[in-house]
């Protein structure tokens, strides 16, 4: 596919993101809880423990919400 037709398709389908890497480091992610009746889903970096929270829209993608450095600390 040209140039040309990448940008559009990306313009019109967006990004392709994939939900099982690190947007710190690139590292797997791996499954730490799930909430079906919220769909709702927390995957956390296997290497820096970065935690992503992702929710599905109206379509049944999973999104990401939030990555954010856990706090267990009390």
């Amino acid at each position: 596919m040209a140039e040309v037709g990448k940008t559009l398709h990306e313009s019109l389908f967006g990004q392709k993101r994939k939900t099982n890497k690190c947007t710190n480091c690139n590292y797997p992610l791996e499954l730490y809880e799930i909430d079906f009746k919220k769909n709702r889903k927390m995957l956390k970096c296997q290497r820096c423990g970065l935690c992503h929270y992702y929710k599905k829209d109206l379509v049944g993608k999973w999104k990401l919400q939030k990555a954010v450095k856990p706090d267990f600390q009390r």
